[in-house]
């Protein structure tokens, strides 16, 4: 559906790799008028001559994140540090202005969860409740009737895409386990800026194993979906590429049937735009970085009544700032792929 008028677009939070990605992304978007970008720290600068790649794309120079210009939108992208939007977000939804926020602030519904997980208290009760998690390819219709979406993080998009198809079955599942491994883009900016692109260079190494702050929201999306509770078991890696996300997820079940499985997952997302299912080969990340798809096989195991099913996408796209774009199309009524073909 294509609109006489573009939507007034804002970006708070635009100068990590999330942001930068977003803006790149809009500037392809035929329904978006981007009018503000927000950083604390570059405020005042122009943002071509921090992001050189967007010359001639947008004459914008960054604002802070409380100026009165962002309330002029109609839309809102935030990709701000966990604790931040929820501080700022009710006086946009409260003016009509739609949000999609892509911390982790609305991704937990349960307020004392996230509490344990973040360290702090949260101070949006209200608006928790009534945020709708983002992931396109299960809750499209709430995205697309929601003021408020929480983009889910990259670790949980891979993993749930990878389980939709068997947590919606009828498929008795005993147990999950889950081993990923990311690129250090999604350590942020800063991170790699300051030492992690070295420590990382022809290295591999597990981290926050058994708190890695994905992990509830993981638990709390898979047992929504499944109806129950699930045992599962969650390892997170970083590898020496700078973006991409693989997942090898270990479902213990008794319908561990691969030919049977690769028809349900082939007709749950027949209809999907991201999501591919491979046959007969692995996915690799180089043929989904800097796309907003996701690779997904069905593989037999050595273990008796186990399915392994590897999932992969580029977690700045697909795992953040792409599915950001989905879901703003969705809640404007535009075509969910508008802007990233």
């Amino acid at each position: 559906m294509v609109k006489e008028k573009k939507i007034k677009v804002g970006v708070i939070g635009s100068s990590g790799f999330v942001g930068e990605e977003l803006l790149l992304l809009i500037s392809q978007h035929s329904q978006i008028d981007l009018c503000a970008i927000s950083s604390r720290e570059l405020a005042g600068k122009d943002l071509t001559k921090v992001f050189p790649n967007l010359a001639g794309k947008f004459d914008l120079s960054f604002s802070h994140p409380e100026d009165d210009i962002f309330t002029n939108c109609e839309a809102l992208f935030l990709a701000m540090p966990h604790g931040k939007s929820m501080t700022m977000v009710n006086k946009f939804v409260d003016q009509g202005i739609k949000v999609i926020d892509l911390s982790a602030d609305f991704r937990i519904p349960d307020s004392k969860v996230w509490s344990d997980w973040y360290g702090s208290e949260h101070t949006n009760k209200e608006l928790l409740s009534k945020a709708t998690y983002g992931l396109v390819e299960v809750n499209s219709k709430a995205i697309a009737d929601s003021d408020l979406v929480s983009v889910p993080g990259c670790y949980p998009t891979a993993s749930l895409l990878g389980l939709l198809p068997m947590l919606k079955s009828s498929a008795i599942i005993n147990n999950i386990t889950i081993d990923a491994k990311s690129g250090i883009s999604g350590a942020g900016r800063n991170a790699v800026e300051n030492g992690l692109a070295r420590q990382i260079k022809d290295n591999f190494r597990a981290y926050s194993v058994g708190d890695h702050r994905h992990y509830p929201e993981i638990e709390n999306q898979i047992s929504t979906i499944y109806g129950k509770e699930l045992d599962i078991n969650f390892l997170t890696h970083l590898i020496p590429i700078f973006r991409g996300l693989y997942a090898s997820l270990y479902i213990q079940t008794k319908e561990a049937n691969e030919t049977e499985l690769k028809r349900l997952y082939e007709s749950f997302y027949e209809y999907s735009p991201s999501v591919e299912i491979l046959k007969d080969r692995t996915p690799e990340l180089s043929e989904v970085i800097n796309t907003n798809k996701c690779h997904i096989s069905l593989n037999s195991s050595y273990n008796k009544d186990q399915i392994i099913i590897i999932s992969c996408i580029d977690n700045l796209l697909k795992g953040a700032a792409g599915q950001a774009i989905q879901c703003f199309n969705l809640m404007f009524n535009f075509e969910v792929n508008t802007g990233l073909n």
